[in-house]
Order: structure tokens, then sequence, then C-alpha cells
């Protein structure tokens, strides 16, 4: 199938606003008719997205916006409005990803060698006691090479675990009035 579009049409393609994608700036008839099917169901808001996703094939950035506009501009109005909002603009709404140092602890294993203190009356003695969990105390023995340089074994990221209240504190600390900063840091999801 060969569609034939003006010039002024393919230049709009190519110059069209990344934020919108195919959806455009304004409501459509089409979507109207989706809002008000969804307004007869009372549809959850996974349900809604569902309808959007395959009724409209939209991607998941798209859909984003119809349901945000959805439950902003259309569901507080009664369905006989809705065809009022034909042609009034559709709010951008996005996903952004953020850059941030995130302190993360990282729980690992190696094995370093160190001692376990026991009391008993001979070696045979000491060893049985440790076997059945008896002792005075254990540590590390810091002049090994294990331990100035362990051999760490660990997966990321299932074995880490983001201090998300440091996290915070860390992306309070970032100067957000740097026009710079938030230039590098801040992107729409795509």
């Amino acid at each position: 199938m060969k569609i034939k579009l003006t010039e002024t049409q393919y230049n709009r393609l190519l110059t069209e606003d990344k934020n919108y994608g195919r959806l455009g700036d304004t409501f459509q008839q089409y979507m109207v008719r989706v809002f008000k099917l969804l307004g007869k169901k009372n549809s959850s808001d996974e349900e809604i997205k569902k309808t959007i996703i395959e009724d409209l094939g939209l991607s998941d950035h798209e859909t984003k916006i119809l349901l945000y506009n959805y439950k902003n501009k259309f569901l507080p109005i009664p369905i006989s409005e809705y065809d009022s909002l034909i042609g009034e603009p559709i709010d951008f709404v996005g996903t952004y990803k953020i850059a941030v140092d995130m302190p993360t602890v990282v729980s690992c294993r190696t094995y370093i060698a160190g001692f376990v203190e026991v009391t008993a009356n001979s070696k045979e003695e000491a060893i049985n006691k440790v076997e059945n969990g008896i002792y005075e105390r254990m540590y590390l023995d810091s002049n090994s090479l294990d331990f100035m340089n362990p051999d760490l074994d660990y997966d990321l990221p299932s074995d880490a675990e983001i201090m998300e209240e440091m996290t915070l504190d860390n992306f309070r600390d970032v100067d957000w009035s740097d026009e710079d900063e938030v230039e590098s840091r801040v992107n729409l999801k795509i």
C-alpha cells in the first residue's frame, strides 16, 4: 500500500515533536470515541491502558500520555461533553530518568583467613566444640593477603541493595538550578 504525502505533510512528519510521537498535539475524534467507551465501562487503570494499547495500537509511552489526559481532562466532565474536547491540546506527560549517584550495599562472599578461639583440654576437644558451635570468639587475620586484597564473589544486581534515603540525600545535594546539570542528568525515557 502506497500513501502519497504533500511536501508540507512530509516536512511535518520529519519535524514532528518527538514528545507527542504519533499522537499529534490535539485530541482527535477516534480518541474521544475510545474515551466514551472507557467512560461507560468504568474500568481500572490497567484495563484502560490495555484498551488504549490494543484498540489504538499505541506504544506504552503514547498510552501514558492519553491515560494521563483521560484521567485529568475527560473523567472530570460528563461523557456527553467529551466531543467538546476535540481539537483541544493534549497535555504531555512522560517518564523521566534522572542520573544520580546511589549509595549501594553489596552483599558478597569471600574466604579470608581467620581464627576461632575456643577453650578446651586438647586439640580434639577444641575441634569437637567448634563443630558443635561452641567457641569464645571469631576474628579475621588482618595480616593475611586475602584480608588485604579479597577475591569477592557477588552478583549484581541481585546482591545489591540501594540505600534509598542516602540516594535521596545525594539527589538533594545536586545543584538543580544549574541548567548544565539538569541537561546532563534529566532525560525523557523513551
